[in-house]
């Protein structure tokens, strides 16, 4: 009775610390190195648990160095994640087109630090109807200048589009030769809202807008 009893505890409790990772916004025990807003520095393992793809990250657990001993750290605390080679960031999704709410979410960063204007891109799972398996959306979602510090929104949405060219130009009035390039439907600086844009193809024409921009800025 006794090993079954230890057996069952194992399954239970040591499952909780089993690293798993699904998506940005729900993973366990992933390498991670945390920055806070005061400039320290911590490096360990992270976790990050949300119900679904349409709610909020509440906290972010962390336990530092080999232990696993988590710790809640406030999202106003938290500058940035660095995992897997890359830049993470909680930010107030606005727009998304799959779903009409606003959400803190754990995103992508694509751009370089310190400009007005970034790209993220936000991860996220659905359910294919036909096949059955379980497949990963991306959206690409833009940091726009002046806007409060966490806000981005979806580059899909009404914001941009239909009529990218005049919505993004007056973004970007006060760099008036980059307006132009968009305003003018320049093959780098444009892509029409119903054609088969690929993902790729959305991700470059973003970045080169927002790297000239920033530039013209400095």
């Amino acid at each position: 009775m006794k090993s079954v009893l230890a057996l069952l505890f194992f399954v239970i409790f040591g499952a909780c610390n089993t690293p798993y990772y699904s998506s940005p916004n729900s993973m366990l025990g992933q390498p991670a190195s945390l920055y806070l807003i005061d400039g320290r520095q911590i490096n360990g393992k992270i976790a990050v648990r949300t119900f679904d793809d349409y709610s909020s990250v509440a906290r972010i657990q962390f336990s530092e160095g080999a232990t696993n001993q988590y710790r809640d750290y406030f999202i106003e605390d938290i500058q940035s994640i660095y995992m897997n080679g890359s830049v993470y960031q909680v930010k107030l999704l606005i727009g998304s087109q799959f779903w009409g709410g606003d959400a803190l979410r754990l995103v992508k960063r694509l751009s370089a630090e310190n400009g007005r204007m970034a790209m993220f891109e936000h991860e996220k799972m659905f359910k294919n109807a036909t096949t059955g398996k379980m497949e990963k959306i991306t959206e690409f979602f833009l940091q726009l200048p002046n806007s409060q510090r966490r806000e981005i929104y979806n580059a899909e949405s009404a914001k941009f589009t239909p009529n990218f060219d005049d919505k993004m130009a007056a973004i970007v009035v006060d760099c008036p030769e980059l307006a132009a390039k968009i305003k003018s439907k320049h093959r780098d600086y444009f892509y029409p809202f119903l054609a088969n844009n690929s993902e790729l193809r959305r991700r470059t024409v973003l970045l080169q807008i927002i790297n000239e921009y920033n530039s013209c800025k400095q």
